[in-house]
């Protein structure tokens, strides 16, 4: 029986959202433990926040590079780029604009409730405006460390400019091939913030779909490869962090595991589903965004982090039982406010997510 790769990549797609949303969360709580964290706590810290979470953005960016170009593999379309330009308008940029306006008057109230309390004009001037929407603490924003009000969602900043470059995208990927991209991942290794990751793997998410090649068939043949470069530079990565004070090696490594991760991350997960081991669950799918967008506006610091340690004990154990917890919390009011938000303002719900449905291919 021929094997139906179209099928296969596109569920694979769909199931991935969840837990790379997931992944993003638990990096933002560990990011609050990391400085504070001893023995076992560390450890996970490292293993999850410089390692296994790391791949969740990445991933997004190649997802949105293959998906951005289809349709056009053959040849420029000025017509069906407008297309997908309106398109993502709606999936992107609205949503974008929404959530920062959310973001930034959720933290003025919550100021008022439970912190010191400041006149709007006042919030404004100290994080509205433009900043709120660009970079909340000055600086160029993309591919740097700098946030909008609704941190998170920086990764979608970045995206909207680098769709804006998809006619440049195009004509460079169809010129270069893969000697352009990895020509890409060579200047973003050897001078820094010069080619943002995220570029990187969304110009590698392009070639993919521009080479016409279908993402699971390709890498299926060599997935034990995959598996084992990315458990060593894992690995490795963990040893950086403990005993050797190098950002360069670091970077590197992390960079192969980047790419090695994803990769097995994708084949991992179509054996999985082809095999029947697992299936796609379109609302986990379909919540990704909303998880992305929400967490880091109160429910993840605020909420999650004081219920979890109001309730657990002191000490080293619980510290840890805390890491996959607050995370665990988090998600759950995530999915719980949008299963709510869903029955309640389904049409106000659709303009939040950016009308993302998901189409189980069976």
């Amino acid at each position: 029986m021929r094997t139906d790769w179209t099928r296969i990549q596109s569920q694979t797609i769909d199931w991935l959202r969840f837990p790379m949303a997931v992944a993003v969360v638990m990096l933002h709580y560990s990011k609050t433990v990391f400085l504070e964290a001893e023995g076992t706590l560390r450890f996970l810290c490292i293993l999850f926040q410089e390692g296994i979470c790391r791949l969740a953005v990445p991933c997004f960016f190649f997802i949105s590079g293959y998906l951005f170009f289809s349709k056009l593999e053959d040849k420029w379309d000025w017509d069906i780029w407008k297309g997908k330009m309106q398109k993502r308008a709606k999936t992107l940029l609205l949503p974008y604009l929404l959530w920062n306006i959310i973001a930034f008057l959720a933290f003025w109230i919550y100021a008022q409730v439970v912190g010191s309390p400041i006149p709007l004009p006042q919030h404004y001037l100290n994080e509205g405006g433009i900043r709120m929407f660009w970079s909340v603490n000055g600086g160029i924003p993309i591919g740097s460390q700098t946030y909008p009000v609704d941190g998170p969602l920086w990764f979608i900043r970045d995206l909207i400019f680098f769709i804006l470059v998809t006619p440049l995208v195009f004509f460079f990927v169809k010129r270069t091939g893969f000697y352009g991209v990895l020509v890409l991942c060579v200047l973003h290794l050897a001078v820094n913030r010069l080619v943002p990751e995220g570029f990187v793997f969304f110009v590698t998410g392009s070639w993919f779909r521009l080479s016409k090649k279908n993402i699971i068939e390709t890498l299926s043949s060599r997935k034990n490869i995959y598996y084992a470069i990315a458990l060593m530079s894992l690995i490795a990565l963990v040893l950086i962090q403990y005993h050797l004070d190098s950002d360069t090696w670091k970077k590197i490594v992390k960079f192969v595991f980047l790419f090695s991760g994803i990769a097995a991350s994708f084949c991992m997960v179509a054996v999985s589903l082809n095999k029947g081991k697992i299936r796609v669950v379109p609302f986990l799918a379909e919540s990704a965004f909303f998880i992305f967008a929400a967490h880091e506006v109160l429910i993840l610091q605020n909420v999650a982090t004081p219920i979890v340690n109001h309730l657990l004990p002191q000490g080293q154990v619980w510290n840890c039982v805390a890491f996959f917890l607050v995370p665990a919390l988090a998600v759950v009011i995530c999915l719980g406010l949008l299963f709510l938000l869903e029955k309640l303002l389904p049409r106000t719900t659709a303009v939040l997510t950016g009308n993302r449905i998901v189409s189980v291919v069976k």
